[in-house]
């Protein structure tokens, strides 16, 4: 199965599930421009927040190109291991807490919360923009973590290895509207990294 490295079951989608969320990541656009375009949010931390995601959706094709813009980034192999690990130690206060921040709204699948101290603790440390950055990063990240998973569980499907609570009808649509762009993406990476695509495509999935 194509899981994380922690061995986790990986976040997979339903039709309407991505539909619900795509529209939500529709309505971000303007954010999400500022931060990827504009930068309004360093590109490391970008980068840590989505390594971090991905390992909690257990995106491993996600993880895996993300580690690479990571480094490109300016992020250290040591924070990454750091960030395999949960090693709070390795970042300053306030790049911990966006991590932190991160992992629990996708663990908590960005439900609804009130207001308390935990949150009133997040925005002193980062502003409250910083912190609808963290949380815009860590959705539309967790839209293409989902997707992908539910790319690699059709193929998991035939070898016998069907990922826990996907269903075969979601995993066609998906594979049919998103599995050209994937390809796609993955030639981009082959053609930077010099190998071939094939190779780019089973690195990616772990395998």
């Amino acid at each position: 199965m194509a899981g994380g490295s922690s061995g986790a079951i990986p976040s997979i989608y339903t039709l309407p599930e991505l539909v619900r969320d795509l529209g939500s990541v529709l309505t971000r656009v303007p954010a999400l421009w500022a931060i990827w375009m504009a930068g309004r949010l360093p590109p490391a931390l970008r980068e840590k927040i989505i390594v971090a995601v991905a390992q909690v959706n257990a995106c491993t094709m996600c993880e895996h190109a993300h580690t690479r813009m990571a480094l490109e980034a300016g992020v250290s192999d040591a924070e990454l291991a750091a960030l395999e690990n949960m090693d709070e130690s390795a970042f300053d206060r306030r790049t911990w807490l966006a991590i932190a921040h991160a992992r629990e709204r996708t663990k908590a699948n960005f439900a609804q919360v009130d207001e308390d101290a935990s949150q009133d603790g997040v925005i002193d440390a980062l502003g409250a923009q910083t912190r609808r950055d963290v949380e815009d990063v860590a959705r539309v990240m967790t839209v293409a973590n989902r997707i992908a998973n539910t790319l690699n569980a059709l193929p998991d499907r035939w070898r016998g290895q069907p990922v826990p609570e996907s269903r075969l009808f979601d995993e066609l649509v998906i594979n049919f509207l998103f599995l050209p762009g994937a390809w796609l993406g993955t030639l981009i990476a082959a053609t930077r990294q010099r190998k071939s695509p094939f190779s780019v495509w089973r690195q990616a999935r772990g395998r």
